[in-house]
């Protein structure tokens, strides 16, 4: 299996990164370690000066609004996965339980600023790539039974068969989604412009040592660029 980024991709978003890490994992409804550091992220975010109210200023926030605009879409309406994160951690002082995998990539996300996403390899067919979007596709979004159209301007995540994540990261499809009968996985970060306070190099190490941590195998990892858009990944 290979991950690539297609032409049109680097050629509009000239510092492209995608961050990959696959990994023998093995999720449960909860545990412990994930808890703890969910439970930990607002204060995180505190001493990082990151408030509700200068949310939209920090940084990574403001780039990414930026990059959805660019996809035709309100930044408002259509939030990165790192920005829906950070309100919930900030509003709640946690996040969202899904399971102890996603639970886990989620606290990655927030505590090194970086939009992520997985997939279970099991279902995704052929390679994948982030590519524009096609006519006459539809996307079938994780944790809704309706499904989205597809656009030209959308950058997604498709396999040979399907659309795997749409606008970026804004959110998996239910059709890839991991769950407690997932046994390997790929992780993605994801980077549309020059690094800020965390790299993807970072993001990948934080996410090494915390599913090392809660048993899971890491097998390889690795960063897709415009300067190398096309990697073995699996």
């Amino acid at each position: 299996m290979r991950l690539k980024i297609a032409p049109g991709i680097y050629r509009k978003y000239p510092q492209v990164e995608v961050g990959w890490l696959t990994a023998d994992i093995h999720p449960v409804p909860m545990d412990p370690k994930v808890e703890q550091w969910k439970g930990s992220l607002a204060a995180w975010l505190s001493s990082r000066g990151i408030t509700l109210e200068n949310l939209s200023s920090c940084p990574e926030v403001a780039r990414w609004r930026q990059v959805f605009g660019s996809m035709g879409v309100k930044p408002s309406k259509y939030r990165c996965s790192l920005e829906a994160l950070l309100r919930r951690a900030l509003k709640e002082n946690s996040l969202w339980t899904v399971n102890s995998v996603v639970d886990l990539y989620n606290c990655v996300s927030v505590q090194t600023l970086s939009p992520m996403g997985a997939f279970d390899l099991e279902k995704v067919s052929g390679d994948i790539e982030l590519r524009f979007g096609r006519e006459g596709e539809i996307f079938s979004p994780l944790g809704k039974s309706d499904e989205e159209t597809v656009t030209c301007e959308h950058v997604v995540y498709a396999d040979s068969e399907k659309v795997c994540c749409w606008l970026w990261n804004h959110r998996d499809s239910r059709l890839v989604g991991i769950d407690e009968n997932s046994r390997s996985a790929v992780f993605f970060v994801d980077r549309a412009f020059s690094p800020t306070a965390f790299t993807v190099g970072n993001a990948l190490d934080l996410l090494e040592e915390r599913l090392e941590q809660t048993g899971a195998r890491v097998k390889g990892k690795g960063v897709c660029s415009a300067s190398e858009p096309d990697q073995r990944i699996f």
